[in-house]
């Protein structure tokens, strides 16, 4: 009889897999305006509304484009337009069907966590910028579309909108 040698050589890479999944643990994305405190302000403005109190100099400027508000006018409302955690809400379930798709990228090796989380990100700040687009109600005031030239409440020119962040730690 003779010496039979066998080798087995383990491609196990389950430790590896644990490594790259052990760096989502803590990680977070985040879709909003995470640098631009301005545009974080408005941004704020438009997804919770806003009443704000008319003082003697703002009617004298509005009154001076062309708004001449009445005499017992007190305050402006603006009417709550959310469009952060309504497309959130809305595309939530879209976002997770592509994590479920990418996970397995990056169990094979063939994607980071960090590119995972990215991905996600912006596919999720891609579904609340087009449902911000679309976003039609409630109508702004007349006088807001003159000056506008459009009625589409979240866009005037586009800043607020096209300047959303994505930010993963």
């Amino acid at each position: 009889m003779s010496n039979l040698r066998i080798n087995i050589r383990d491609k196990n890479r389950i430790p590896e897999i644990r490594k790259e999944l052990s760096k989502a643990r803590g990680k977070k994305a985040k879709v909003g305006y995470v640098k631009d405190s301005e545009l974080a302000m408005i941004a704020a403005v438009h997804e919770y509304g806003a009443k704000i109190k008319v003082t003697d100099k703002m009617r004298g400027y509005l009154a001076s484009q062309g708004l001449h508000l009445k005499a017992d006018t007190t305050h402006i409302v603006i009417p709550e337009r959310s469009f952060m955690r309504t497309g959130a809400d809305l595309y939530g379930k879209d976002v997770q069907k592509k994590a479920e798709q990418l996970i397995d990228k990056v169990i094979a090796g063939n994607l980071s966590v960090e590119t995972f989380f990215e991905q996600l990100a912006n596919e999720l700040k891609g579904k609340i910028q087009e449902h911000a687009i679309d976003l039609n109600n409630p109508v702004n005031h007349p006088f807001t579309v003159e000056q506008k030239g459009s009625n589409n409440p979240l866009i005037d020119d586009g800043g607020l909108i096209g300047k959303m962040e994505v930010d993963i730690n």
